[in-house]
């Protein structure tokens, strides 16, 4: 059986950051603009706290670039070269661009091996869910398509839910329109949208951070059994709700794995710098092909 290799889009966020090194995951970077500089590796030294300050502080729009076509396709002639197939998975396309550039980056590539592109639906910490579900199934001998059908049976199960502090992002990103975004500002309302068919999906529309607590507290204990949960922050000064929130969900949720995270840029540009949220995954107990 041919060997299967996975390329992704620098959205993703792993849940164990060794999966990367470990089942050699190509990650093709988004292009960053920090201080008037493009980075075209992620952040390099500078930290998420840092980066999330700027944004904040520069009260614009963060420039974050989807990988191009180029950017995929090199990465792919890359593995090309060593005659093993490729599982492509990227962050929704209402997100990011990734995976339209992948799709044709693929077209270009596809011939001397299996190239599969999927739309994982979510980003960031969902992304790299699929991810790990992917490289557990190819360690367990499963061939291109049998891997590709794990993920794709998967991301019903990947929720996602934030709070942000205000539409400004959303607007930025055409969620919302100019007016709606200002309407929330006078009135002193906060959204919580729902990360849903990889897109945003109002929620709810709260006044204070413990009223969003609160509300994902809600969301989260909807589901009778959670496999992975972790709760992503932006700037230190929604540290504290954030370490709060996971106590709280551990508690209901002995069994799951619950972790934190920062927004990375990617997340940040489509949150904000201050937003609180929760993906997670749903237990499944359906027997998993290759079990």
């Amino acid at each position: 059986m041919k060997k299967t290799r996975i390329v992704t889009d620098g959205s993703v966020h792993f849940p164990d950051p060794e999966i990367a090194r470990k089942h050699r995951i190509n990650v093709v970077p988004y292009s960053i603009d920090v201080n008037r500089r493009t980075m075209t590796d992620g952040l390099g030294n500078i930290s998420p706290e840092r980066y999330l300050d700027h944004v904040a502080k520069s009260n614009a729009r963060p420039e974050v670039k989807a990988p191009t076509i180029d950017n995929f396709t090199e990465s792919f002639k890359i593995l090309e070269q060593s005659k093993t197939d490729i599982l492509c998975l990227c962050a929704s396309q209402h997100l990011s661009d990734a995976w339209h550039n992948a799709i044709k980056a693929a077209d270009i590539v596809q011939g001397k091996i299996k190239i599969v592109v999927i739309d994982s639906l979510t980003t960031s910490i969902g992304l790299g869910l699929m991810i790990e579900a992917a490289t557990n199934a190819i360690a367990s001998g499963a061939s291109i398509d049998e891997a590709a059908y794990i993920v794709r049976k998967r991301i019903p199960n990947v929720y996602g839910i934030f709070f942000m502090e205000s539409m400004q992002y959303l607007q930025y990103g055409g969620w919302v329109g100019p007016a709606q975004s200002t309407l929330a500002t006078m009135l002193g309302v906060k959204p919580i949208f729902a990360l849903e068919s990889g897109g945003f999906i109002p929620f709810e529309k709260v006044r204070t951070r413990t009223q969003a607590l609160e509300r994902l507290m809600e969301f989260a204990t909807e589901f009778p059994e959670i496999e992975q949960l972790t709760v992503l922050r932006g700037r230190a000064r929604v540290a504290s709700a954030a370490r709060q929130l996971r106590t709280r969900l551990g508690d209901i949720y002995p069994n799951a794995r619950i972790t934190n995270a920062i927004f990375g840029p990617i997340l940040a540009s489509l949150i904000g710098p201050d937003g609180l949220g929760i993906i997670l995954c749903e237990h499944d107990s359906d027997t998993k092909l290759g079990e």
